[in-house]
């Protein structure tokens, strides 16, 4: 006979994304996700594996929850222009978001990446190529529609916008304030439309 569980899978989930992408993840023991999931090992192991597919499977919680927002920002601006500011904004907020630890889990786990595995390094590399060609695709449809200049390079303007995604999120936690980085995304934004 099968048990059943006895606990909220996808709130268990959601608070060990958050450890990871508070500690990082070697940072981060099994006995503080008993702690913060409020289960014992064998529940976490039964459930979601290991840590390691604990992690990948935070990771995939993480995309489908909250980068998500990034391409659906970018998808719903009225303009080329807006779509990239929107885009740098949700990562602002996102960083400035009391009830996230700041950040991004995608970039931090980049940064440690000699602690993960084939699998986990696919998952990043696939998360910031998402990002990386949404805004591609977006950009190449405001081409074809007259909305920006044909010189435009899409795929160049994609790069900037990931470099800055990642600058701006040192530059979040090495306490810059926010004022200073949304001040930062129109410049930015600004200067990569000139030709």
């Amino acid at each position: 006979m099968t048990r059943t569980k006895n606990f909220d899978e996808t709130k268990a989930l959601e608070t060990a994304m958050l450890l990871f992408w508070k500690k990082g993840y070697s940072a981060t023991s099994m006995k503080e996700l008993e702690q913060v999931m409020g289960l014992k090992i064998t529940s976490i192991y039964n459930a979601f594996g290991n840590k390691r597919a604990l992690f990948e499977k935070a990771l995939n919680y993480y995309l489908q929850h909250i980068l998500i927002k990034f391409i659906v920002a970018l998808d719903n601006a009225d303009s080329p222009e807006n779509a990239l500011k929107a885009v740098l904004m949700e990562v602002i907020n996102l960083h400035f978001n009391p009830s996230h630890p700041g950040g991004c889990l995608v970039v931090f786990s980049i940064l440690e990446n000699e602690q993960h595995d084939e699998s986990s390094r696919h998952i990043l590399s696939s998360a910031l190529g998402l990002l990386h060609n949404a805004i591609i695709k977006r950009l190449e449809s405001d081409k074809e529609k007259g909305k920006i200049v044909p010189e435009i390079d899409c795929h160049a303007i994609a790069n900037h916008v990931a470099a800055l995604i990642t600058g701006m999120i040192t530059m979040a936690k090495a306490g810059f304030p926010q004022k200073e980085l949304e001040k930062l995304i129109n410049n930015a934004v600004e200067i990569l439309f000139k030709t």
